[in-house]
């Protein structure tokens, strides 16, 4: 076939002969002229036949609806595979929102520090806290005060430290609240701002921890302890003797218990907390 269509256009004038003999009678041979256009003409045709033969039997024949079904199926697949992903999506969401919630919650909930005095020891009494005080590091604070008399020669001379200056200077965002378990107060100030000692003193800690961030607590006399919480940075470490004023570290952010750049002091007396407001002025 391929062989006489070559045939048939690489004539010249574009005409062939056809003979077609019968096997059995070659007499009854017939002869046919064919030009390249008719055979153009004939292809043409019966491929737009064929076309029109086989759009007319998806049309009008039920296969049209089978196919139709098919592509309505695959996009319900679809559109239930997307629905369902934005419904594991949401309910991620709404996981992760109730768990901020709690979050927040805890931060709000959660006071900085809690202690109670036993038999003369000062101990933290909220498991939640032990992670910053534990029995072992203080056996007996006001046994430091013999430790460090030292301390107290130093500012025997010196005029009383309280009322002393505050620490920083900033915005009380959270006033001391027995109460709400708050033995301090929040001052917020700007970023790496300095904060100093309210008093004469002696570090008895300076540490880092997870919830509130890096901490320095002075040992005062007349059994008097002040804390410093959510530093970013202390520049004193534990058995410096500290003048009052003394730079102590810079205001930060750090610990997973603080909402903001500020600095939590307390004042504890004989193992009692104390509103350090009533201290400064």
């Amino acid at each position: 076939m391929w062989d006489f269509l070559k045939k048939l256009f690489s004539e010249e004038e574009g005409k062939v002969t056809v003979v077609v003999l019968d096997e059995n009678d070659p007499n009854l041979a017939s002869t046919f002229k064919l030009k390249s256009s008719d055979a153009i003409k004939l292809i043409s045709i019966i491929a737009l036949s064929a076309i029109v033969l086989t759009i007319s039997i998806f049309f009008l024949t039920p296969l049209s609806s089978i196919y139709q079904q098919r592509i309505d199926d695959n996009f319900r697949d679809e559109v239930i595979a997307i629905n369902e992903r934005l419904i594991a999506l949401q309910d991620s969401l709404n996981v992760r929102e109730l768990q901020l919630d709690d979050l927040k919650n805890f931060v709000r909930s959660v006071p900085d520090t809690t202690f109670d005095v036993n038999d003369g020891v000062l101990i933290n009494i909220r498991d939640s806290q032990r992670n910053l005080f534990q029995p072992n590091d203080y056996v007996n604070t006001f046994d430091m005060l013999n430790r460090y008399e030292s301390m107290n020669l130093l500012s025997t001379e010196r005029s009383s430290d309280f009322p002393s200056n505050y620490p920083v200077t900033g915005t009380i965002t959270q006033q001391f609240s027995f109460d709400q378990g708050h033995f301090g107060i929040d001052i917020a100030a700007v970023s790496d701002r300095n904060f100093i000692s309210v008093a004469d003193g002696i570090v008895i800690k300076a540490t880092w921890t997870i919830n509130y961030g890096f901490v320095i607590v002075l040992q005062h006399k007349d059994g008097i302890i002040s804390i410093y919480k959510h530093a970013s940075k202390l520049f004193k470490e534990e058995g410096d003797f500290i003048l009052k004023g003394d730079l102590l570290g810079i205001v930060g952010n750090s610990g997973v218990l603080s909402t903001g750049t500020h600095l939590h002091l307390e004042l504890w007396k004989n193992g009692i907390p104390q509103d350090p407001q009533l201290f400064l002025n």
